[in-house]
C-alpha cells in the first residue's frame, strides 16, 4: 500500500503522515491503495499509494464501489476529480459520484464506468486546467460508447466550493441543465474562432 518509506538516512517514516486518508477500493470492495490530503502546508496537497500489482491508477476509480447500486439505479454518474469533490456531492445527497482522484481520465476507467451507467456528467474544476481535462475526458467517455454532458462551474470552482459557497439546490439545477458534449465544446472553443 505504500504506507512506509525508506528513509534518505535509513529506516522508514510515514509515508501518508500529517494527512487526511482515503482508502481506494477496487470494483470488489477490496482496499487496493490509499489516497492523502495534506493537513498542513506540505508542498504536495495530494499523494498517493504507488503503483502495485493491485494498484493501477488507470483502472480504478474513487468511489465506484460505494456508490455503484446509486450508478445502477440512476443509469447517470457525475465525474469528479478529486476525494473532496466526490465526498461533498455524496454528502449533499447525490450518490452516484466516481472520482480519477486527480489523474486523467483513461480508456479502462470509462470501461468500467460504462458497466454502470449510460450516462456521465463531467464536472472538472472551472479553471482552465479543468476544462482541458473535461474536453480530453469527453472524448474517452464518447468513445466508450456513453452520453456525455459537461458542467464548468463559476469562478473556476471545484464541485466542494460551488456546493459549499452557492448551496445544494443551485448544484442540482446547473447539473440538470448540463449541455451535451458538442455544445460544451463549441462554447468551451467559440472564443478561438
Amino acid at each position: 500500500y505504500g504506507l512506509v518509506k525508506e528513509g534518505q538516512r535509513g529506516g522508514v517514516y510515514d509515508h501518508f503522515r500529517n494527512r487526511l486518508m482515503f482508502p481506494i477500493r477496487d470494483t470488489s470492495g477490496n482496499v487496493v491503495a490509499f489516497g492523502g490530503r495534506a493537513l498542513g502546508d506540505d508542498n504536495a496537497k495530494y499523494i498517493n499509494s504507488p503503483e502495485t500489482d493491485l494498484y493501477k491508477k488507470s483502472h480504478v476509480l474513487y468511489g465506484l464501489y460505494e456508490g455503484r447500486n446509486a450508478l445502477r439505479k440512476e443509469k447517470s454518474a457525475f465525474l469528479v476529480e478529486g476525494y473532496f469533490d466526490l465526498l461533498r456531492l455524496v454528502d449533499s445527497g447525490f450518490e452516484n459520484v466516481v472520482a480519477t482522484c486527480g489523474t486523467a481520465l483513461t480508456p479502462g476507467q470509462a470501461n468500467l464506468i460504462k458497466r454502470y451507467v449510460e450516462e456521465v456528467v463531467v464536472v472538472y474544476d472551472g479553471d482552465s486546467a479543468g476544462i482541458r481535462a473535461a474536453l480530453r475526458s469527453i472524448g474517452i467517455l464518447t468513445s466508450a460508447g456513453l452520453t456525455v454532458r459537461a458542467l464548468v462551474l463559476p469562478d473556476g470552482q471545484d464541485p466542494d466550493d460551488f456546493v459549499l459557497n452557492s448551496g445544494v439546490e443551485t448544484f442540482r439545477t446547473i447539473a440538470q441543465e448540463a449541455p451535451g458534449f458538442i455544445e460544451f465544446y463549441v462554447r468551451m472553443n467559440a472564443d478561438r474562432c
